[in-house]
Parts: structure tokens; sequence; C-alpha cells
């Protein structure tokens, strides 16, 4: 093989991997921390940030049964406050799954809190 042959299959292989690479890295997903419960702590007196992650858990677990997880500041909290209980109904109707009141709450709680960041 000549030179150019070898730079250009060189050239090709890392264009390969490169996207190869771009494309299975996860996305980076905001953590929620601290500083999001402080933000939203006049709204929520005592939200801790365990449960801020409990939110989000139950978020993940049950909202993408049926459709892919919308970015919490998709939707504003009057929306959210609309959407969440319509949704759990949903949620609670399909065999072996079941969102009690409280779970309701803090996917809410974490919606609207995420929902925020930036604001």
């Amino acid at each position: 093989m000549n030179k150019k042959s070898l730079l250009a299959g060189a050239c090709l292989a890392i264009l390969v991997a490169c996207g190869t690479a771009k494309n299975s890295t996860p996305k980076v997903e905001v953590m929620p921390t601290q500083g999001d419960v402080d933000r939203v702590q006049t709204k929520f007196p005592g939200y801790t940030l365990d449960e801020l992650h409990e939110g989000k858990k139950l978020f993940e677990a049950n909202c993408n049964l049926c459709h892919r997880l919308k970015k919490p500041a998709s939707e504003p909290e009057e929306e959210w406050r609309t959407i969440v209980p319509r949704m759990v109904k949903k949620v609670n109707n399909k065999e072996g799954h079941h969102v009690d009141p409280a779970g309701e709450e803090k996917i809410l709680r974490y919606l609207i809190t995420m929902g925020s960041v930036g604001k």
C-alpha cells in the first residue's frame, strides 16, 4: 500500500470511531442537588434532597412506560399539576404498577423543582 492509501484508511477509521463513540455515549443528565432543594424551600417547606431523588427515580421508573420521558422544563408548573395526576391514573391501570399519593407528590415536586432550574 502506498502512503496516501494508508493515510486515507487511517482517517476513515478515526472518523468512524469518532462517530460511533459519539452515538454510543449516554447523555449526561442533570443530577438534583441540595441547591435545587434550597431553591424551592419556600414552595415546599421541609423538602429534602432524598425526596427529590426519590421523585426522580419514580418519574424515570413509571413515566417511560407509555412514552419517552419529558424534560422537567418542558411544561410550566400549572401544566405538571394537571398532567401528573392524569398520568399516575394511567400508570396505576397497568398491571404490576402502582404509584401511591405520596409517590405522585414526589414526582410532581421533582418536575416542578427541576423544571425551574435556570429560571
